[in-house]
């Protein structure tokens, strides 16, 4: 199995477009989000990504040298097309489920609705904010996938802001 690398701010996507944003200070409030990213299903599929169960890993962005992530959801809005399973998860470089743990990509809606991730990070240098799609060993490439949209949201806060 490979890992395939995909950083969002360089894809390119005929689909659908990438979406990278810093929200706005009435969208964080009503929210309780800062950051939003757009992964549409053709930055994910590359002809010669064919191994089954292999993983494409998707660069979001960084956090600040000193941060906490506290809140984190994947909203599947369309659902993702292809062989086998799929799942995604949330994390960083360093443990890519850190925020959100493998959860199917296949089936439409909010993923963590309560926006608490499974372990809130912080650290004192920047990490590598990464989402991880994972096809089924047996029956399931990247090259497969044929349809789906995900939207993932995050909290990030520079806590040398609060100082």
């Amino acid at each position: 199995m490979a890992d395939q690398a995909v950083t969002l701010a360089t894809a390119s996507s005929a689909t659908r477009n990438i979406k990278i944003e810093q929200l706005s200070a009435e969208q964080m409030a009503h929210t309780g989000y800062t950051h939003y990213f757009r992964i549409p299903h053709d930055i994910l599929n590359n002809a010669s990504w064919t191994g089954q169960g292999d993983t494409v890993t998707v660069t979001l962005g960084s956090t600040p040298a000193r941060y906490i992530v506290d809140r984190a959801a994947i909203d599947i809005s369309t659902v993702f097309a292809n062989t086998g399973t799929l799942t995604v998860s949330l994390g960083t470089s360093a443990n890519t489920a850190l925020l959100i743990a493998a959860t199917t990509a296949k089936t439409a809606g909010l993923i963590n609705s309560s926006g608490t991730p499974a372990n809130a990070c912080n650290g004192t240098s920047a990490a590598t904010l990464q989402a991880r799609f994972t096809t089924q060993s047996a029956t399931g490439a990247p090259a497969d996938i044929t349809g789906g949209v995900c939207d993932v949201f995050i909290r990030i806060i520079d806590v040398t802001d609060l100082s």
